[in-house]
């Protein structure tokens, strides 16, 4: 049987949002859950820069940003572009609630979907179920290459 449990000490999370200050409170929020390293990125473009030369264990991102905004961004990381893991967890964490954009978050093949404001407990909860919901899936590091 796979391993399915998730030190976040261990973890790398790159935090993909337009707005400095939700990105600093998201940031404070996992390094008080113990994350052993955060990412920090303004918008899907400079993620995917980030992504070239890292490989997050997860991504918490907005939607609503530009120039590339979550939703692109989501479909360039699951079409590999820029040498990104097409198979790394991306959670939205977005004040977009309306059913057309959760849709459209679940067909791109969204790992996991949270509403701002969200509470440090519901974050830890959502990346541990998402983490090891991809590692069980696959017996091993979705950092490998598949």
């Amino acid at each position: 049987m796979a391993r399915t449990d998730v030190e976040f000490a261990d973890i790398t999370v790159l935090v993909v949002d337009d707005q400095d200050y939700v990105r600093s409170i998201v940031a404070q929020l996992l390094r008080r859950l113990g994350v052993g390293h955060v990412l920090e990125s303004s918008n899907g473009s400079d993620a995917l820069q980030i992504l070239e030369r890292s490989k997050p264990d997860v991504i918490l991102c907005d939607i609503k940003m530009q120039p590339v905004d979550g939703l692109q961004f989501l479909h360039d990381v699951r079409g590999g572009i820029a040498g990104a893991n097409p198979n790394v967890p991306i959670i939205f964490l977005t004040s977009a609630s309306d059913r057309a954009t959760v849709q459209a978050a679940i067909e791109g093949d969204v790992d996991g979907y949270l509403v701002k404001p969200v509470s440090a407990e519901e974050l830890k909860t959502k990346m541990r179920a998402v983490l090891a919901r991809r590692i069980g899936e696959r017996g091993i590091s979705w950092k490998s290459s598949v």
